[in-house]
């Protein structure tokens, strides 16, 4: 092979190297490593739900805004076209003949002094006829016809209405501080999700905390079942012990191995989990540097609870909701008071108006209800009993929030206790490993002894590591019942080493 096709063959694969990688790209994403600060900072940027709550905020601030409108006059332009089933028009020919009549009939005696002035002799009644068929003949082409068309057939309408709201009873300004309510209640919803979520991704962010030093717990015993295994073996093979000690120490090795498996599948399900609330894409890696250590809280469940009572969303949106039904008996009360209006009208086509239609009109508008079937009357006691009702809610669920609070606390002191006491319970099975270990070595003890010790001293390392995991977890809850669950991160981030 020459030099030319030696190099063509190595350009060829280094390009077929750089597409591979190319493809590869996408999927290729290096992990990210986050502490719980920065999982908190994520999720409030890319929460799901924190984005749905946002835009139902923005939702409300529109409405708010909208309500505004019923102070403005609201202006409409009408445009309409009309086919009626003939011209509309006014005749007077009655009035018309009764003229004609009379006049002629004055003529025809006029005629006949006239005739007697000259003549001494009044005309016959064949002149007279004569001369008042004359007359009304006469009149009747003189005078025309009393017929008056007011509006045609076919005509269009282009009227600009405006009408100017000047009292309705105090329901506009009621309306718009229900609105402006609506927007508060809202702010605090987003806000109870906002804390929800800091909650949820510090209780995920513990879990996979709590599971990878489980693992690596797992991986000491696993390791000591091992060590267990080849001394038995080695033991065995001397015929210092039996060969069914041999197989437990085996049968322990295979419980070990699967006990880690089962945990690194957990670890792998509680990453799933805080990604998916922090808001990461499955595709995106974190790794987590972390590990349970105590901190103390010297903070009394007064404290907590005095927060609770200021802080929780719940007792801000009880509030507001009170605050709503009062202006909604506002808005009730008002179907009592009378509503008045200005309103105007201008016709932007006045050729097809009769005389009988302006062009424009103002005016001003007033109305009261006098009876409407007792609706309103009934309306505004039920808006009572709506008060009530969230007076006695509002009592509840600060009961509730107390009971929520003591619980938390309690469990809390619990966890604590329990942690400190398995510290003891750990030394004494870390040494009964270490004899039960040495009589195995020497023949006086047993396979089945050394395994019972090392699965003492896993419980009990595992159930110290539990037992912080739950004092941090009741923690959390506290911060969350007190409406305050990112102070979490002061106590976290002060660990005791």
């Amino acid at each position: 092979m020459n030099n030319d096709s030696l190099y063509n063959n190595i350009m060829i694969k280094i390009i077929k190297t750089i597409l591979i990688l190319l493809l590869l790209l996408p999927v290729i994403s290096i992990a990210q490593v986050i502490d719980l600060k920065s999982a908190i900072e994520i999720s409030l940027d890319r929460n799901d739900k924190i984005r749905q709550y946002t835009e139902k905020l923005n939702q409300k601030e529109k409405e708010d805004k909208s309500s505004i409108g019923n102070f403005l006059p609201n202006i409409n332009l009408t445009a309409s076209y009309n086919h009626l089933n003939d011209d509309m028009n006014i005749d007077l020919d009655p009035i018309r003949q009764a003229i004609i009549k009379i006049q002629s009939g004055n003529q025809v005696e006029f005629s006949n002094i006239y005739n007697i002035m000259q003549t001494g002799v009044p005309l016959t009644s064949q002149q007279r006829a004569a001369l008042l068929n004359s007359y009304t003949n006469g009149l009747n082409n003189q005078l025309p016809l009393f017929v008056e068309q007011f509006k045609k057939q076919d005509n269009w309408y282009t009227t600009l209405t405006g009408v100017q709201p000047i009292f309705y009873g105090g329901k506009l300004i009621a309306a718009k501080k229900y609105s402006n309510l609506e927007k508060e209640f809202a702010e605090i919803e987003l806000e109870k999700v906002k804390k929800e979520t800091i909650n949820e991704v510090i209780n995920n962010y513990l879990n996979v905390i709590l599971v990878s030093d489980v693992i690596q717990t797992r991986k000491d015993v696993l390791a000591g079942m091992y060590k267990h295994r080849d001394d038995a073996k080695r033991l065995y093979e001397g015929g210092v012990i039996a060969k069914n000690q041999y197989l437990r120490s085996e049968v322990a090795v295979a419980d070990a191995d699967r006990d880690l498996f089962d945990e690194q599948n957990k670890l792998d399900l509680a990453i799933i989990a805080l990604k998916n609330t922090i808001g990461l894409k499955e595709n995106e890696q974190v790794l987590i540097n972390d590990t349970l250590v105590f901190k103390q809280i010297y903070d009394s469940v007064l404290v907590f609870k005095e927060k609770a009572y200021t802080d929780q969303p719940l007792i801000k949106m009880l509030k507001i909701k009170k605050d709503e039904t009062e202006q909604k008996y506002n808005i009730d009360r008002s179907e009592f008071l009378p509503k008045i209006a200005f309103y105007g009208k201008y016709e932007i086509i006045d050729s097809y108006l009769s005389q009988l239609e302006p062009k424009w009109a103002i005016g001003i508008q007033g109305s009261l209800n006098i009876f409407n079937g007792f609706k309103s009357y009934l309306q505004l006691q039920t808006t009572k009993h709506m008060s009530k009702e969230v007076d006695y809610l509002e009592a509840d669920t600060k009961s509730k929030i107390s009971l929520w609070v003591d619980k938390a606390y309690k469990d809390m002191l619990n966890s604590k206790n329990k942690y400190f006491k398995l510290e003891n319970n750990i030394a004494l099975a870390d040494e009964n490993l270490r004899l039960t270990s040495g009589r195995f070595q020497t023949g006086l003890g047993t396979s089945l002894d050394v395994i019972d010790a090392e699965l003492t001293l896993e419980k009990n390392q595992i159930d110290r590591k539990i037992s912080i995991y739950e004092y941090y977890k009741s923690l959390n809850d506290l911060y969350l019942a007190s409406g305050n669950p990112k102070e979490f991160l002061l106590i976290w981030n002060n660990k005791e080493k």
